[in-house]
């Protein structure tokens, strides 16, 4: 996995600006080492949508609000769960104690690199698509009115835990941090 300057930079904040001389030096740093340590896994999981919800096991994970409109016209859609693992919060927790902006940067580097990984999810994903489907773009738990309590449906039906090692915590932050889960829905052509 790549990550370029640019994305991060836009993690940092730092709009169209790249960072220069010894910002980029230390970013460029910082980003080899969190790419050293980083563990990338997915997984993924299809399912029908029947009666405005995905239900498997008796677990049942409600398709409602923004997030059914956002998957109108969806028969199906596939649940996934992405991390880059438990060493990157540890990385990060060890030059947060040292360095406030190197905590910063490697919370931006993080950021792009989690958003590479769950990109790469869904060209795999697009690969088992039947001919005349395609997908609409990932909806997060937290996200419009999904409410982060979707996340413990939603990890169970995609076996998170076991899987790509993660879990929630009491107030429903995923750990390891850099994780994310999302429904992307399936639609025919």
């Amino acid at each position: 996995m790549t990550v370029g300057l640019r994305e991060i930079a836009r993690y940092m904040r730092m709009g169209p600006t790249l960072p220069e001389g010894e910002l980029a030096a230390r970013v460029s740093t910082l980003r080899d080492r969190a790419l050293a340590v980083a563990r990338p896994v997915c997984t993924w999981r299809r399912f029908p949508v029947e009666d405005g919800a995905i239900t498997s096991g008796g677990v049942r994970l409600e398709i409602t609000g923004t997030l059914a409109d956002h998957m109108a016209g969806c028969g199906a859609a596939f649940l996934a769960c992405g991390t880059i693992g438990a060493a990157f919060d540890s990385f990060h927790r060890r030059v947060s104690v040292t360095s406030s902006l190197d905590g910063l940067i490697v919370q931006a580097v993080g950021a792009a690199m989690i958003e590479k990984v769950m990109d790469a999810m869904e060209d795999d994903i697009r690969r088992e698509l039947a001919p005349g489907e395609s997908l609409v773009s990932r909806y997060s738990p937290g996200y419009g009115s999904f409410p982060l309590e979707a996340q413990r449906p939603l990890l169970a039906l995609v076996d998170a835990p076991l899987k790509a090692g993660v879990s929630l915590t009491d107030s429903l932050l995923m750990v390891p941090s850099k994780s994310v889960s999302a429904v992307i829905g399936v639609r025919k052509d």
